[in-house]
């Protein structure tokens, strides 16, 4: 039975899919083209005829996984069950694997300009859908304070995120009380 042609825009998932691969387990700078190559069953000059530069694979990951993040933030931003429904899955791998590609990125960000533009970018699109949903759906209308909230659940959650291996699991009744009250103060229903 013959294959299915790849089109260009499966060919980009699969070098994107390799890439990840490889940050995860080595992190950005020891993620090799000729790894990520052999992990896609490419050539390396295959795919560089997708992706110029690292920076462009990395560009594309966010470009992504910020789609990703966009169509998942109504839900982000619901309040009920809040603590468990996006922290207490902490120990899958899909969890595991998107913690570690973030603290990568954020990490390259910081030593890249170019990549800190693409960081900023995400964060901006991120924050601003974040804000309009808020806008929408909780008594709010000030604009510099409802960006002001969301910026605060960003840090909050960033601060989760990346410290999630450090807290035991399931939370306790008491942080799910604190919680709770905290995104009832940012978001209020009335």
């Amino acid at each position: 039975m013959k294959k299915s042609p790849i089109n260009e825009q499966q060919r980009r998932q699969q070098i994107m899919d390799a890439f990840i691969v490889h940050v995860v387990e080595k992190g950005f700078h020891k993620a090799s083209m000729a790894d990520v190559a052999k992990t896609a069953e490419l050539s390396v000059g295959q795919i560089y005829r997708y992706f110029a530069h690292k920076e462009n694979i990395i560009r594309a990951v966010v470009e992504h996984k910020t789609e990703e993040y966009m169509e998942m933030m109504e839900d982000f931003l619901e309040k009920r069950n809040w603590l468990a429904r996006v922290f207490e899955q902490k120990h899958s791998e899909e969890f595991r694997i998107e913690r570690i590609l973030n603290m990568e990125i954020k990490a390259e960000a910081n030593r890249s300009p170019a990549l800190a533009e693409i960081q900023a970018n995400a964060d901006r699109r991120l924050t601003e859908h974040a804000v309009n949903i808020v806008r929408q759906r909780y008594a709010l209308n000030d604009e510099a304070d409802i960006q002001a909230r969301v910026r605060f659940l960003v840090a909050l959650t960033d601060g989760l995120f990346h410290r999630s291996a450090d807290y035991a699991e399931p939370f306790s009744e008491p942080s799910h009380r604190l919680f709770e009250h905290m995104l009832n103060e940012l978001f209020p229903d009335e």
